[in-house]
């Protein structure tokens, strides 16, 4: 059976609409032509088929109507001032010529004003508009006929001509222009990672909220929509049966994300905007599912063996890491090979870059299998700069993903993170200084109870060869069982310092 609006590529269904001229210059579609959704890989037959049409169909055209129904002013506001800028240059002049110049004084601007006033009589820029309106005052037009579309513009060119020049940026600051004015004022690099998955969740909000005029009512009832539909996805998912996402942190994160790219627009045009967040409901926190060492050593057997289908030297070298060190997925993304030290008198990476917080800038020495992770680096990705090789240009989320098929045959509750946490776990198990925790693991002193003025006296002295070897002792206490089973399995007695 044919089916209305599905395309088949590459052995998948899609439903494709041609997009409104009108609606395609609109935020949310980006200047495309076509709009374009999958049906889903699980769809087969034609009543599937023709349910799941319906469903996207049934979206496309409901979106259409919100964007006509409540932005579309917003476009015409947009076009109509920039028809009223283009007119006003096509006259030469710009917006706020005629407002008065706060250097000048009252006779000066007075002289100015009166010269673009004759200026604009004599080239005849008003007079369309002018005719118009005293025919209805007159009662030659009727008084509830539309203003022509020519008499708008010149409306509209007048009051940019007598705008202060400091307000004349400020002329219909939409929400869809925030990202621009973010990204250029942040001077972001739309290629790296993570500044890809902020513009992604950017997108997501906006997509959901709409266009509007950065004014503070709008905005607020926009973020208060937005965490409500959060809030509505997290309860649609503990209903079905299914995990309870979003969590109150991740949506906690969205918001501040949407402030800070409003807030930058606000202040560059000088806006009157004070954002006040809103309450968002708190779930429980997400208990951190750790690894016992036997599990570690387990999980590093199966990583280390070369024989397996899902065998990946990247893979051995991310496990080997992270099964000593407090190192996160992404923090090993972003390793470059010019960050590992492992000829020298204590091996160490350096955790550099572009991280959470300031704290995570650690120096961490090697203390577990650093022949193997010697080799692995020279042998991984040769030509690349990353120690992953690669693997460094996929998403973190999708080295997680792979990293978990080898954990979860161990502990199926395990993820890429719970090293980190077993890190935590077998230093406060071997009673480590909670000021060598907080460094080695990238943690606040706050959150371990270290002043803070004692964290940052310490990391005055990091880089000495007394501290590097006390570091190595310390990795060599949190890591002793590991330690233990690789003497065990070289037959050679290491005690740990």
């Amino acid at each position: 059976m044919k089916h209305k609006y599905i395309v088949k590529t590459n052995g998948y269904l899609s439903y494709q609409r041609s997009i409104p001229t009108d609606l395609r210059d609109h935020p949310v579609f980006k200047g495309k032509k076509l709009h374009k959704a999958s049906l889903g890989t699980e769809v087969k037959t034609d009543e599937e088929i023709f349910a799941a049409r319906m469903q996207r169909h049934n979206e496309f055209e409901a979106l259409l109507a919100n964007l006509r129904k409540a932005n579309q002013p917003l476009l015409n506001a947009r076009e109509l001032a920039k028809e009223a800028i283009n007119l006003l240059k096509a006259y030469g002049h710009d917006a706020g010529d005629r407002s008065a110049h706060p250097l000048l004084t009252d006779e000066q601007n007075r002289n100015i004003q009166e010269a673009i006033d004759f200026d604009i009589d004599h080239k005849g820029m008003l007079d369309e508009a002018a005719d118009f309106y005293n025919k209805r005052d007159f009662g030659e037009i009727d008084i509830d006929k539309n203003i022509p579309t020519h008499v708008q513009v010149a409306d509209e060119a007048w009051k940019l001509l007598n705008l202060p020049k400091s307000e004349t940026k400020n002329q219909t600051v939409l929400l869809s222009d925030c990202w621009g004015i973010y990204a250029e004022k942040k001077e972001l690099d739309v290629q790296d990672r993570q500044i890809r998955k902020t513009f992604h969740r950017w997108n997501y909000f906006f997509d959901f909220v709409g266009d509007c005029v950065l004014t503070n009512e709008e905005i607020h009832e926009r973020l208060d929509r937005y965490v409500t539909h959060r809030e509505q996805c997290r309860k649609d998912a503990v209903k079905a049966g299914k995990k309870a996402t979003p969590s109150s942190s991740t949506i906690h994160k969205e918001i501040n994300m949407a402030c800070a790219i409003i807030n930058q627009a606000a202040r560059l045009h000088r806006l009157p905007i004070n954002i006040i967040k809103p309450d968002i409901q708190d779930t429980e926190p997400k208990e951190r599912e750790t690894l016992s060492t036997q599990e570690i050593i387990e999980i590093v057997e199966l990583a280390q063996d070369t024989q397996s289908g899902y065998y990946k030297s990247w893979k051995e070298l991310a496990i080997l890491i992270m099964a000593q060190t407090s190192c996160i997925a992404s923090e090993l993304q972003r390793m470059e090979k010019n960050s590992i030290f492992l000829d020298a008198d204590i091996p160490v990476i350096k955790v550099m870059g572009k991280v959470k917080t300031k704290n995570r800038l650690r120096t961490i020495p090697l203390v577990y299998k650093v022949d193997r992770i010697r080799e692995l680096i020279n042998t991984v990705d040769p030509e690349s700069k990353y120690i992953l090789g690669a693997v460094a240009n996929k998403t973190e989320s999708n080295i997680s993903k792979q990293l978990k098929n080898i954990l979860e045959k161990v502990n199926p509750k395990a993820t890429a993170y719970s090293f980190r946490h077993a890190f935590k776990i077998n230093a406060q198990i071997n009673d480590i200084d909670n000021q060598d925790v907080a460094y080695l693991g990238g943690w606040s002193g706050y959150s371990l109870s270290v002043n803070e003025i004692m964290m940052n006296y310490g990391r005055k002295g990091l880089e000495t060869p007394e501290m590097a070897l006390k570091l190595q002792r310390v990795m060599m206490r949190i890591n002793r069982q590991l330690l233990q089973s690789e003497s065990t399995e070289n037959n050679v007695i290491r005690l740990p310092a």
